[in-house]
């Protein structure tokens, strides 16, 4: 998304009105521990998406990658679009 304004949430805030990252598409929330709690961080951001917004769970474990999880008709519904809008 080179042209999107993507930028940290207000991380002082509930997280109800801004996500934890800005996303033109996603609602973001992020965890980074020794050990996160995915299920929970997605639960959150489930919880807290407005309509028009996929949520997206970006959890870190100490020394590991990060992951990316979302839901699976989300996920379904994203593969969709990009397979009806790629070029033939």
């Amino acid at each position: 998304m080179p042209d999107a304004l993507i930028r940290r949430g207000l991380q002082y805030r509930s997280g109800e009105e801004v996500p934890d990252v800005e996303v033109p598409c996603f609602w973001v929330e992020s965890k980074a521990h020794r050990r996160t709690n995915v299920r929970e961080a997605m639960r959150q951001a489930v919880e807290t998406c407005p309509p028009g917004r996929w949520p997206l769970a970006v959890c870190k474990d100490d020394g590991q990658p990060p992951l990316v999880t979302m839901q699976l008709d989300d996920f379904l519904e994203l593969v969709r679009e990009w397979w009806e809008a790629r070029p033939r």
